[in-house]
């Protein structure tokens, strides 16, 4: 129903932030949102007055509820949020934080969601990150895209920011160059916590610890395989290429790596990289183009060229647009120009 901007679907989704059911009560929070992000006319007083109802239950059916307030930019159940700063539950408390703040709030709200973007646990890491998307801060994009979380979920937050930045006037070129640095996505400039290390230093060891679920471990994976010998690198990268290509993480990191690494002998599985168009292999797209500039693969200009008509994502269109600029060594003088593809 939130994919169908029309009046009988709001009704709907109004009427099930009443149920009892948790998770019917947050798709019917997250349908809002998307509804009102469609251009569906609604009645603040009475949005405010159903969310207000639903502001009860497990923390996520309330983290839910503050998320959808905060997008709506709804302020009349404010007391209620205020009531979940330094909520023992985290998700709770850096929702609450994120919605004062967009409000009006003090910056220094964000202090703990901040620390976050540092926490072991990697699950307070993306929550963190999706909190500072909530808050819509710009000056919060550099540590977004250094933070050690997935890159598209860093991307969500980051394009969100950048947009933001754009529009309340600030120098463009900066703002380019951070989501240059997010879509080249090199593990050697995050904020990784500690050192994770395989558990044998063999190819097979570094694959275990850059398939692992947190995301920490992958990248320390990546930047430590960008330290082997090239021959080292080698292997590894056959070997994901032969057993791991349907693991969308590793195949994501694949494409990563024969860039960051310079490896032209595979350029060949960059093209089918870009090729592949199953939505879990987005973010392996976007890596592909990104690969292709830094190889100065010249011969795929006009395949990179494509991913500038609007049907593609606003990041795979940048990452084309990135691997065009690098192609053409006009990376530094595109900046503001392609800054303003921003909207």
């Amino acid at each position: 129903l939130g994919r169908r901007p029309d009046p009988r679907s709001l009704a709907r989704v109004l009427e099930a932030l009443g149920s009892s059911d948790a998770g019917a009560v947050v798709s019917a929070a997250n349908s809002l949102s998307r509804l009102w992000a469609a251009g569906q006319t609604m009645d603040p007083d009475r949005l405010t007055e159903a969310l207000a109802g639903a502001f009860h239950g497990p923390g996520t059916q309330q983290r839910a509820v503050i998320q959808c307030l905060t997008r709506l930019e709804l302020h009349g159940a404010r007391d209620a949020v205020e009531r979940c700063i330094n909520h023992p539950d985290r998700l709770l408390d850096g929702a609450a934080r994120a919605c004062l703040v967009r409000q009006g709030g003090p910056g220094t709200l964000l202090r703990p969601v901040l620390e976050r973007l540092q926490d072991p646990e990697p699950g307070q890491r993306r929550t963190a990150v999706i909190d500072l998307g909530l808050a819509a801060q710009p000056e919060h994009l550099a540590v977004v895209v250094r933070t050690p979380v997935s890159m598209p979920l860093r991307a969500l937050t980051a394009f969100s920011l950048a947009r933001r930045a754009m529009a309340s006037g600030r120098s463009a070129a900066p703002v380019a160059a951070l989501l240059d640095e997010l879509c080249h996505d090199d593990p050697r400039r995050l904020q990784l916590i500690g050192q994770p290390e395989p558990t044998e230093n063999s190819p097979a060891g570094w694959i275990r610890l850059l398939l692992q679920r947190d995301e920490n471990c992958q990248y320390a994976a990546a930047a430590g395989i960008l330290q082997q010998s090239d021959a080292t690198r080698s292997v590894i990268l056959e070997q994901l290429h032969r057993h791991h290509g349907s693991d969308y993480g590793g195949h994501y990191m694949l494409m990563r790596l024969v860039g960051l690494g310079g490896h032209q002998g595979r350029s060949a599985w960059l093209k089918q990289g870009l090729a592949q168009t199953a939505p879990q292999y987005r973010k392996s797209r976007i890596a592909a183009a990104v690969a292709m500039g830094e190889l100065t693969l010249t011969a795929q200009q006009d395949l990179l060229q494509r991913l500038q008509e609007p049907s593609h994502g606003e990041q795979l269109r940048w990452a084309g647009a990135l691997a065009l600029a690098m192609i053409r060594d006009q990376t530094q003088t595109s900046l503001a120009a392609r800054a303003q593809a921003l909207h």
